[in-house]
C-alpha cells in the first residue's frame, strides 16, 4: 500500500435513511456495485472484508469526544494467500489460527476454515454505493442487503474531523448513532436492526 492516510468516518444504518440536502445537487464522485464478504470476529470489532479477491483490513485507531471514529487500512492483500498472511488475518481477530497443512490458501479455502471457527462470522453482502463530493467531504449513500434485508446507509468521511461532522450536520443526519458496517453486521444477524 502506498502512503496511509486514517480517515474519520460517520456512518448510520436504518430501513430508510432522508437526508436533509438532495444529494443530485453535488458531483457523484463514483457508483459501485459489489458482493462483497465480511468476515468479521466475535471477538473484536476490526474491519475485514474480501472484495474482487482481494482482503481489505481496517482498523478502528480511535473514537473522538464526537463519537466519530478513525479507521486506518492495515492490510491489503490478493488471494491466494501464504500460510504466513492468512496468520496474521486471524491475529487480527484475535483467535488462533488453525493447523495451517497448505503453504497457500485461496478465499475458498479461507472460507472453509472460517466457517469451522465459532468466532469468525462471515456475512455475504450486497452493496449499491453512490459517492459524492459534498464541499470537498466524500458522502456516500447506498443500499445494502444482508442476511435477506435490506438496508440503506449514509455515510461521511474525510481526513479532518471537523469536516465530517459538519457535513453530517448539513445532511441532517448528526445526532443519530455512528454505526459502523461492524456493529451494524453484528446487529443484523442478531435481529437488533
Amino acid at each position: 500500500m502506498g502512503k496511509i492516510i486514517p480517515r474519520w468516518e460517520w456512518r448510520t444504518f436504518a430501513k430508510d435513511v432522508k437526508l436533509a440536502i438532495n444529494l443530485n445537487d453535488y458531483e457523484k464522485t463514483r457508483h459501485v456495485e459489489s458482493k462483497e464478504v465480511y468476515v468479521l470476529s466475535a471477538v473484536v470489532d476490526e474491519n475485514p472484508k474480501v472484495r474482487d479477491n482481494k482482503m481489505d483490513v481496517k482498523s478502528l485507531q480511535q473514537v473522538n469526544e464526537d463519537g466519530l471514529e478513525q479507521w486506518k487500512p492495515i492490510l491489503k492483500v490478493d488471494f491466494p494467500l501464504p500460510k504466513e498472511q492468512l496468520a496474521e488475518v486471524y491475529r487480527v481477530f484475535r483467535v488462533a489460527p488453525p493447523a495451517m497443512d497448505k503453504d497457500v490458501y485461496t478465499f475458498d479455502d479461507f472460507m472453509k476454515l472460517a466457517e469451522k471457527n465459532p468466532n469468525i462470522l462471515p456475512f455475504q453482502v450486497e452493496k449499491i454505493r453512490d459517492l459524492y463530493d459534498v464541499d470537498t467531504c466524500i458522502v456516500e449513500y447506498a443500499t445494502v442487503k444482508v442476511d435477506g434485508k435490506e438496508y440503506k446507509t449514509a455515510a461521511a468521511e474525510d481526513p479532518d474531523p471537523s469536516k465530517v461532522k459538519r457535513i453530517v450536520e448539513k445532511i441532517g443526519l448528526w445526532g443519530r448513532e455512528n454505526i459502523n458496517y461492524v456493529k451494524a453486521l453484528k446487529r443484523i444477524r442478531k435481529n437488533e436492526l
